[in-house]
């Protein structure tokens, strides 16, 4: 198996949002294994900086060579580098490197806290600028490194020209702080041909993140390490970080923080929901007797990711489980959204408790409601209490339902109704898992339950 490795030289930032920890989890998140150099150690929260601790430059040399003695890297990211020893030290090491550079000029935190010492931006800008393939610095930055004060689209192409005097190959100027009568966010790069490219996104409702520009520029050594073009690269990390900027978490009582995860374990997540989810079904339709418990509308299992919002985030068979003669078939295989009814109730369920996450609608019928009744907690609601502005609305009825049972037992496995005017009586399965809700069919169909 080809694995890309990238080298992160950087703070520690102990809330985990920015620094060498951003790092980390970025490039994990793309499939590229990551090392690090250490430059500095920060106590650090979402709301301050309350100490900096700058490493010497032997530690820091000795850090660099050790990793580039042994691994083949593909890309290396410079992030903060707080004083004149750290940026020399890092200047000398890497100056005859053949290996693609990602320069992040950390000048700020998001908090405001100062990560590179005011008299020694010459020197970055005369040692580090020269020796980058890419530089990504924000509006600020950009304005910092430049003298340009950035007021309209045309100054961010100057200052682009302007850092790019100053040696570094290509530049990308992001525009998150760049507000503009359109509300987009608006990416500038400018290639070492003197091409630019313009990228945009929609401006989301988020004023400020922790982390998203070391989220980049990590994205960005990712891509390089892949080998992807500069520009390629630039464009897909600015489309990953987007995506993770809409999964930002209200993690500490500053500022939020980027999610750079978030899409990994999402997809890890949809992936084992829908695995778990085919052999559930399969042992489902192959038990005997299940087809007894099908009722006239059909059944169907679903299975929620973790923190599931929407019916996006519930996979079920899609088109449901029916009967056919002495037998229970899936008409179509797994899918996420296939569901609504039964999705209505797992999603109305988590609400109260995200450790159910499972369902199944079945039949009701005086027998099988005593057999659950004597089996498992049981709770119910009644469709024909049901007010009239929920019943109008739909698809809001079955979460009414599901609430209204809970509020009389929140543990309860079972939930039913005996149906109204139109509406056949049901009764629905709850389980932690699908395998879960299967063992609790189980033991409806066990004969020696019925005595």
């Amino acid at each position: 198996m080809l694995v890309h490795s990238a080298l992160s030289i950087a703070g520690s930032d102990s809330s985990g949002g920015a620094g060498i920890q951003a790092d980390i989890k970025t490039m994990s998140a793309l499939g590229i294994y990551s090392c690090t150099v250490i430059t500095a150690i920060t106590a650090q929260s979402t709301s301050n900086v309350d100490h900096i601790l700058p490493l010497g430059a032997q530690v820091i040399k000795k850090q660099i060579r050790s990793v580039l003695s042994d691994i083949p890297i593909n890309a290396i990211k410079i992030g903060m580098v707080y004083n004149n020893e750290i940026i020399t030290t890092v200047s000398d090491v890497l100056n005859q490197s053949k290996i693609p550079i990602v320069l992040d000029p950390i000048i700020s935190a998001g908090t405001g806290a100062r990560l590179l010492q005011k008299e020694f931006l010459k020197d970055f800008k005369s040692k580090l600028v020269p020796i980058c393939d890419v530089i990504t610095p924000n509006i600020h930055e950009a304005e910092t490194l430049s003298g340009i004060k950035i007021k309209t689209e045309k100054d961010i192409r100057k200052t682009a020209l302007k850092i790019q005097e100053l040696g570094a190959k290509n530049v990308i100027v992001k525009g998150g702080h760049f507000r503009n009568e359109h509300e987009v966010i608006i990416d500038i790069i400018l290639d070492e041909h003197g091409k630019f490219t313009v990228f945009k996104n929609p401006r989301m409702k988020i004023v400020e993140t922790h982390g998203s520009g070391c989220n980049f520029s990590a994205a960005v050594t990712s891509f390089m390490a892949m080998k992807y073009p500069v520009v390629k690269a630039c464009f897909l990390a600015n489309k990953y970080v987007h995506k993770s900027i809409i999964k930002t978490v209200k993690i500490g009582k500053g500022i939020p923080v980027n999610n750079p995860i978030s899409t990994m374990y999402e997809e890890s997540c949809r992936y084992q929901v829908i695995q778990e989810l085919e052999k559930a079904v399969e042992i489902l339709v192959n038990m005997k007797n299940f087809v007894d418990l099908i009722p006239e509308t059909q059944s169907n299992l679903v299975y929620a990711i973790p923190n599931a919002k929407g019916f996006e985030d519930v996979a079920g068979v899609n088109g449901r489980i029916v009967k056919a003669g002495n037998k229970s078939v899936p008409t179509s295989g797994i899918k996420f959204g296939a569901s609504k009814h039964v999705a209505s109730s797992i999603l109305e369920y988590m609400k109260i408790n995200q450790m159910v996450r499972s369902a199944l609608n079945i039949r009701n019928d005086k027998t099988i409601l005593n057999k659950c009744n004597r089996l498992f907690k049981v709770s119910d609601y009644e469709r024909n209490l049901e007010p009239k502005a929920i019943r109008e609305r739909e698809g809001r009825s079955i979460s009414w339902g599901v609430k209204m049972a809970l509020s009389k037992n929140p543990d309860a496995d079972i939930i039913y109704h005996s149906g109204d005017v139109g509406k056949e009586p049901m009764i629905i399965i709850f389980g932690q898992s699908p395998q879960d809700v299967v063992n609790k069919v189980t033991k409806i169909l066990d004969r020696r339950n019925f005595e």
